[in-house]
């Protein structure tokens, strides 16, 4: 994030996309008319994280048409977190807003979180009255993020919005956590520094569905909770403390039985429903430490977070080799 004093913009809109050909021509109309009015300098720094339909060519054509609006292509689907990250280190800005395309969260409240942040914080976070989520969506949600608090500890509010505002000394900092496998959340909580919230309001989509699916709430639950926390290995663990003690005093106390009142204690179905208990209670924690074991491994490897393929735009501040830019 180096450059020189006349390039760097007040304010950079780091924006991941993924398949959002039927929004992003009105999510750029809508910041355009929030914010082209107001003093202070900005660009736009569009991720695409592997979109299939017309995203792309969509966005490339505003690229030709205003210099401040940047495109990084990534060379697949790396996931939001990896997108997020490589928008982040592109980011020329003194600070840096994230926030989706969809329009859920308001454009015009931009400015609220560029004047909150002047007053001393590193991180403005949003928090969401209202989420206009079916009631299984919102469900799980709660149950998530009280979850993961119970688990990590990091006390993330369960309304916790996408949009934010950080410094450019925080995007630094967050550049410094290396994790391949990525929860941003937990990461930005982790770094700490002074921050606050600001309520918004939270619209329905402007067009499309969510790609948020259930099945990627829970891989992402997953890798917030084994990435930041050991309390399921510590379960376990526990768990097997309470197995052994159990198996022991009711071995001892058939034994006694036997040798006192010469009575054994018939019945294949008891016996059989127990190793069938037991058998399959040592695969689960084994599942579960091969799970942390294949995350070491990931980490190990070191592999990049993302990998860009074409650049829009964008001035390369770190001198990333691409397979073509412009």
């Amino acid at each position: 994030m180096t450059s020189t004093c006349e390039d760097i913009p007040d304010l950079s809109l780091v924006v991941p996309l993924y398949d959002e050909q039927e929004c992003i021509v009105e999510f750029i109309s809508q910041v355009r008319l929030s914010i082209d009015h107001l003093p202070f300098t900005y660009e736009f720094i569009f991720v695409d994280d592997g979109s299939q339909d017309q995203t792309v060519p969509i966005v490339i054509d505003h690229c030709e048409k205003d210099s401040r609006i940047a495109l990084i292509q990534l060379t697949r689907n790396f996931g939001k977190e990896a997108a997020l990250t490589a928008g982040i280190s592109h980011a020329k800005g003194q600070y840096v807003l994230i926030m989706d395309p969809d329009l859920q969260d308001p454009p015009e409240r931009i400015v609220d979180f560029y004047n909150k942040i002047q007053e001393g914080y590193d991180l403005v976070f949003s928090t969401r009255l209202e989420k206009s989520d079916s009631l299984l969506r919102k469900l799980t949600s709660q149950l998530f993020w009280k979850s993961l608090n119970v688990v990590t500890g990091l006390k993330i509010p369960a309304n916790l919005g996408v949009m934010r505002i950080f410094s450019h000394k925080f995007a630094q900092e967050f550049l410094r956590y290396p994790e391949r496998v990525r929860f941003i959340e937990g990461l930005f909580m982790s770094i700490g520094m002074k921050r606050t919230a600001i309520e918004i309001e939270n619209r329905p989509r402007f067009a499309g569905v969510s790609k948020f699916t259930l099945k990627r709430r829970f891989k992402l639950a997953t890798n917030a909770m084994l990435a930041f926390s050991d309390l399921p290995l510590r379960f376990v663990a526990s768990l097997g403390l309470v197995g052994v003690l159990a198996s022991s005093f009711f071995g001892i106390f058939f034994v006694l039985r036997k040798m006192l009142f010469n009575e054994g204690l018939l019945g294949w179905t008891s016996t059989v429903t127990m190793i069938i208990f037991f058998g399959s209670l040592q695969l689960l924690v084994l599942g579960l430490i091969g799970n942390y074991i294949g995350r070491i491994y990931t980490e190990i490897k070191a592999r990049p977070i993302y990998s860009i393929y074409h650049t829009f735009n964008l001035k390369h501040d770190k001198g990333e080799k691409n397979v073509d830019a412009s």
